[in-house]
């Protein structure tokens, strides 16, 4: 007998998510690459891939040793595809000891769970050995020679399941805990991909919790606000120079997230009206100084968090708020991104826009936390994964990234105060005496006092703009 091989059926149309299922992304790879890599890292890098007609399919995946086969007729149903795959599969030589049969829409496949499979003893009174999770989800499943008889009567689109309940006597379980979920519909990669940014967002604030030495305060950004301060008439910014070409005269524009007004000030000049908002009372005093300085009689400040709750909505009024709403380097931390999103595209009548960067503001200070702490920062989710997620959502986004210069702060005090935000040290300590030591070593102060962090290269930023729904509900309706 040979070793384990494994199969993977991957011939369905995707009906029910709309097409193109498998090519559909998660964390930048497609959903059938997750399979793959999958099972390459459980020591099986040339499983039985049977496929459908989808060229496109073929050209986007990165097959490693795989034998692809066709089904000729997968719309007979997911049996069809399992017994292609089966004859493949079986004639190899040596003939195969086992073959795991794992599904082509499952990229939270676990290595461990195929390690396992292959590992368990034959049992030829009993070959066919399922994997069962925590919530009760029966796959994959590994199949004996013994089970040759059994694949040939499966029928329809429920593959192996009803030969095992008919047969409950060939079957043993493997339990394994864990989740191993079906992409079937749109809504169920959205979940995914909104539980993977949730778990970014809390793996990172909890590994805060454990290294925190200084308490946040009751507002974040009082000690670094004023660096957050910009011209509005300024000509070098080219995010801005984006946004500018998305703005029309007689707008409304709403600024989530505003801070001290880096684009709520200098689009309150090309704009009827802006509405800035934000929670830290730091931020909003230094806006509302910047909007007297300016002489600004058309913006309005409200202080709150998005999505808004009930007295931020009374003030608010109700959607659609604004023409335009923007997010600017906001939403990287944020757990519940969806409800986020929805009161987003709620508040909008014409149009969505987020400014993020390809890695969180916070990646700037990420070279300190190993010699720091002793393990590297957990990053946030930003850009890529933002875009993922609106398409994912069904949208359509644009995406215009924008070159940077390196980050630079107004002062050596500044750099200071922005690395100890991020590194939660507290001043005096031990590890922060380490912090600034690496301070010394990898800042860079120029003749008029700025400074620069020296790892801290350039960040891509896009500017991403789409439709709200309703719009696209509106466009699409016939005359």
């Amino acid at each position: 007998m040979g070793p384990v091989v494994a199969i993977v059926l991957a011939a369905g149309a995707g009906r029910r998510f709309g097409g193109g299922k498998l090519l559909a992304s998660l964390d930048g790879r497609p959903i059938l690459q997750h399979v793959l890599d999958a099972l390459a890292e459980a020591g099986i890098p040339d499983p039985v891939v049977v496929v459908g007609s989808d060229a496109t399919l073929v050209e986007a995946i990165d097959w490693r040793a795989a034998t692809v086969t066709r089904n000729p007729d997968p719309a007979r149903g997911l049996a069809s595809s399992l017994q292609v795959g089966w004859a493949a599969a079986m004639t190899v030589e040596p003939r195969p000891a086992a073959a795991i049969v794992v599904l082509g829409d499952q990229p939270l496949l676990d290595p461990a769970v195929i390690r396992a499979l292959a590992a368990a003893p034959a049992d030829a009174t009993r070959p066919i050995l399922v994997a069962r999770h925590g919530d009760g989800v029966p796959n994959p499943v590994r199949l004996e020679p013994e089970a040759d008889a059994l694949v040939a009567q499966a029928a329809g689109d429920r593959g192996l399941g009803p030969v095992l309940e008919a047969h409950p006597d060939l079957v043993r379980f493997l339990d394994v805990g864990g989740t191993n979920p079906d992409i079937d519909r749109p809504a169920d990669l959205v979940a995914l991909l909104e539980a993977r940014w949730a778990d970014r967002v809390r793996a990172n604030g909890e590994q805060v919790e454990r290294f925190r030495e200084a308490p946040d305060g009751n507002d974040f950004y009082a000690s670094v606000s004023r660096t957050f301060i910009a011209d509005p008439a300024r000509d070098d910014d080219s995010v801005l120079d984006a946004l500018i070409g998305l703005a029309r005269p007689d707008e409304v524009w709403l600024d989530i997230g505003a801070g001290a007004g880096r684009y709520a000030l200098p689009l309150a000049r090309r704009v009827r009206n802006v509405v800035a908002l934000d929670p830290s009372a730091s931020m909003i005093d230094a806006l509302r100084a910047a909007i007297a300085e300016h002489h600004l009689g058309n913006i309005r400040v409200l202080a709150g968090r998005w999505p808004p709750d009930d007295t931020l909505r009374s003030d608010l009024g109700p959607d659609p708020i604004a023409d335009v709403a923007l997010v600017a380097h906001v939403g990287y931390d944020i757990a519940a991104i969806g409800p986020f999103l929805l009161a987003m595209e709620a508040a909008a009548r014409r149009l969505c826009v987020a400014v993020l960067m390809d890695q969180g503001p916070a990646s700037a200070a990420a070279a300190f936390w190993p010699p720091v702490h002793g393990e590297p920062r957990v990053p946030l989710p930003a850009l890529p994964a933002f875009v993922e997620l609106l398409r994912g959502r069904g949208r359509a986004p644009t995406v215009t990234l924008v070159d940077t210069a390196r980050r630079r702060w107004a002062s050596r005090a500044e750099v200071e105060a922005f690395v100890r935000r991020q590194t939660w040290t507290a001043p005096g300590s031990v590890k922060d005496h380490r912090m600034l030591e690496l301070l010394d070593a990898w800042s860079v102060l120029d003749a008029d006092g700025s400074a620069e962090l020296l790892g801290a290269e350039p960040l891509s930023v896009g500017v991403v703009a789409w439709s709200p729904p309703s719009l696209r509900h509106q466009l699409s309706r016939p005359s």
